[in-house]
């Protein structure tokens, strides 16, 4: 009899210091937000990248002499650098509403956009009996 109330004190102990455990963690976790400074970064410096990657390969394709059925490469600033900019600031969005802000703690916690709907397989029986002259009857029962 000793034995178990000592058990459940010593699980009684376990569980109240995991309990401080979690709740001082999820403290420290809400509070370490990324910065604003850091989101302007990413918000401007990641789509930045991208369209002036995108502007140099234009002007780097520009450079080079065309061939005698070839047209001479020209850089469009809209074609070259606002597209590839505007896709990666969607991109950089995107990302942003599914880490909910780009929080570390959301991050374990996500979860998928679309929620699959879950199907129960039906599970079809035959019983196949033959008889003396080969003449096959199916009974057949479904759950």
């Amino acid at each position: 009899m000793a034995a178990k109330s000592d058990n459940k004190k010593a699980f009684a102990k376990h569980k109240t210091n995991q309990n401080n455990d979690t709740s001082s963690s999820t403290s420290q976790n809400s509070t370490t937000k990324m910065s604003i400074f850091a989101r302007i970064l990413i918000f401007i410096f990641i789509p930045s990248i991208t369209g002036l990657s995108g502007l140099g390969i234009s002007y780097l394709l520009s450079l080079k002499t065309p061939q005698e059925d070839e047209e001479q490469h020209i850089v469009d600033f809209d074609r070259d650098f606002v597209t590839p900019f505007l896709l990666a600031l969607a991109f950089v969005i995107v990302l942003g509403f599914q880490t909910n802000g780009f929080n570390p703690q959301s991050a374990a916690k996500r979860k998928g956009v679309f929620v699959w709907p879950s199907t129960r397989r039906k599970v079809r029986r035959e019983r196949i009996v033959v008889d003396d002259d080969d003449n096959a009857n199916a009974d057949k029962k479904e759950q």
